[in-house]
């Protein structure tokens, strides 16, 4: 994992540019001085003038609490034409959280940069958002490092293994803490649910074979780690066994919320950001369109070996044209870089041909006038639905999480059983014109590279993605409302995965999240309410052109329940090169085709209307280059 690809050299000498190399001049160079432009403030030398404070913001002041003086400067704002916030460039040192869930909040904002001019920020803590933009318009927040003064992780070295009693002996390792500062997280250190404790073993820097992410009992014992006992292949003695002393642990707390978070609003950017960690996502974009995450690096720290302890760059429910380009991800413990849509809720009970009452899925909302489609859970297929006219409790009160509600729609609806779907039908709030290009993903160590589901109109081009435990390219619906660690989704329509390079997917490390999700470089494919994959075509106009795939642990391209769009053009390179990795979730007539299906290149299921040529295989192992990670990009 430690060679370079080639071909993502000049991708990647790009994506680490030096600190301060692309910023712009300074002001005083070119310009009358900031202090005499009344659209700018600088915290590190405007607040005390503007009569915003009674001190302006040092830079590398580890006892100042920045939180603060930037809220104050961002109420300013508001009520006054500021069109860019920054700083001298510096490190600054978030202390006290602004409120119960966020460091700091952009809240209403619009037509403002924050730019942070190569700075550090350092958030006290990991379990709540460092930046949260809230509802804002036209807003950009630009060049800053984020790290946390206490990370969701720590190091600590093996000195002995178990198998039986499932115990990890370890001795802590220098500047790192002792995992048993974890114990006893106080619950409103998670606002969004219970924190969670694992743990996954690293070989001179890389993830031990056939391991994954280990679940930790608490608390934790000084000098011990108590595996939790499952049926994981991963915390078997076999796989146990294959430890050895000296080896690394990771210890990390999963849980709590993004490092930066962006809920609503519209043409939101943050840009030139390099991300150290978080204890879930890196960024967050929720329900919000037209934005953009531009030149991002989400990576480990210094000496780390992780970077975040979930995903990377995450749109989740998209508008329209929103995109993740020119980034880098690696070391991320979930899906790198992702856009998908979820259900809004799913049916309680049918109680008229217009009327049905639901439950929301978690905050949900569906204003008055919104046209939804339903989703068959057994099937996944979208059935077309109505447009709401009214619903109790109105709109206008703050959803409860998973509530009950009565909704009134304008026409006959098709007989929807409990747990069909209810998702949003415009395609702008589906994704349209959305796209994932040009980034480098780079060991992802439990999850995928790319995920998207439910979207409508979406391109996945052009990207470089290393070693990943799950697809490489993944579109995955699932409609298993009762087990699946994530919202039910609706079907994909319209995506296009053209010219990807998909390097070393699936292995050597083990699918964590069960093998559903883990069967092709890139795949698409439907699972249903009892977790299986159904015998029908729910995701529909696909098209999978140009792709590279090179030394894929299964299947290269693996397909299935599509209806419509092509296979083409596609070069296939020494797939099933890891035939040892144990399937994990799957009953035994699916293991017994999956693991026929892992000795082809490409396979298609369930499918209609597909167009399938040109696609040029090759059982050949790749280079000892070829099949390598893109490099690991590491801090300045």
């Amino acid at each position: 994992m430690k060679r370079i690809f080639p071909a993502v050299v000049a991708m990647a000498a790009a994506l680490c540019w030096a600190a301060g190399a692309q910023s712009p001049p300074r002001a005083a160079a070119t310009a009358a001085p900031e202090e005499t432009q009344p659209q700018v403030i600088n915290l590190s030398r405007d607040l005390v003038r503007l009569g915003i404070a009674t001190h302006n913001l040092p830079a590398d002041s580890p006892s100042t609490d920045a939180r603060p003086l930037f809220e104050a400067a961002l109420n300013y704002a508001q009520s006054h034409p500021i069109r860019r916030v920054t700083v001298d460039r510096g490190a600054y040192y978030f202390l006290t959280p602004q409120d119960a869930t966020a460091y700091l909040r952009l809240t209403s904002l619009t037509d403002l940069t924050v730019d942070l001019d190569d700075s550090t920020v350092y958030f006290a803590g990991a379990f709540l958002q460092g930046f949260a933009i809230v509802n804002c318009q036209r807003v950009t927040l630009t060049r800053l490092r984020a790290d946390f003064i206490s990370p969701p992780f720590t190091h600590v070295q093996l000195t002995a293994v178990d198998p039986l009693a499932r115990r990890l002996s370890y001795t802590v390792l220098p500047h790192w803490s002792d995992p048993v500062a974890f114990n006893g997280l106080a619950q409103s250190a998670a606002p969004t649910g219970p924190l969670t404790l694992w743990a996954m073993a690293f070989r001179n820097g890389d993830i031990v074979p056939g391991t994954s992410r280990m679940g930790v009992t608490q608390p934790i014992l000084e000098g011990a780690l108590s595996l939790v006992k499952n049926n994981v292949p991963w915390v078997q003695g076999p796989t146990l066994s294959t430890l050895q002393a000296g080896d690394t642990v990771v210890v990390f707390v999963r849980g709590g919320q993004a490092t930066i978070s962006v809920e609503g609003g519209d043409a939101i950017t943050v840009s030139d950001t390099t991300i150290y960690g978080s204890s879930t996502q890196a960024i967050l974009f929720n329900s919000t369109s037209h934005a953009v995450a531009e030149r991002v690096r989400v990576m480990p720290r210094r000496e780390g070996l992780i970077a975040t302890n979930a995903g990377g760059i995450i749109f989740v429910n998209c508008g329209a044209d929103d995109h993740v380009r020119n980034s880098f991800v690696s070391r991320s413990l979930d899906d790198a870089l992702a856009m998908y849509e979820t259900d809004v809720a799913t049916v309680a009970q049918q109680i008229g041909q217009r009327q049905l009452t639901v439950d929301r899925v978690a905050f949900g909302r569906f204003p008055n006038g919104t046209k939804v489609n339903f989703v068959d859970p057994a099937s996944g297929i979208e059935l077309s639905g109505a447009t709401i006219l009214s619903q109790q409790p109105p709109d206008s009160v703050p959803p409860v999480f998973g509530g009950a509600v009565t909704v009134t729609f304008d026409t006959d609806l098709p007989r929807l059983g409990p747990k069909f779907g209810m998702a949003r039908a415009d395609p702008a709030s589906r994704g349209a014109g959305s796209s994932i290009e040009e980034n480098v993903v780079s060991d992802v160590l439990f999850g995928r590279g790319v995920y998207a589901t439910g979207n409508m109109g979406l391109t996945v081009g052009h990207n470089e993605i290393g070693h990943t435990s799950d697809a490489g390219i993944g579109i995955s619906q699932n409609s298993n409302i009762l087990t699946f660690v994530v919202s039910p989704t609706p079907p994909a329509h319209d995506l296009v995965i053209r010219s990807n390079v998909v390097r070393g997917s699936l292995g050597p490390m083990a699918s964590g999240a069960g093998s559903e999700i883990a069967v092709g470089a890139i795949m698409v494919a439907t699972t249903n309410a009892t977790n299986d994959f159904p015998a029908s075509s729910p995701n529909t106009n696909i098209l999978i052109e140009r792709n590279i795939v090179l030394g894929s642990g299964r299947t290269g391209i693996w397909v299935n329940e599509v209806a419509g769009g092509a296979i083409r053009d596609n070069v296939i390179r020494g797939s099933g090169q890891h035939p040892e990795l144990p399937l994990n979730g799957v009953d035994p007539q699916t293991r017994t085709g999956l693991l026929q299906d892992f000795t082809q290149a490409l396979v298609v299921h369930n499918s209609r209307n597909l167009e399938v040529r040109d696609n040029v295989t090759n059982s050949n192992p790749v280079g000892d280059d070829e099949g390598k990670d893109p490099p690991r990009d590491r801090r300045d």
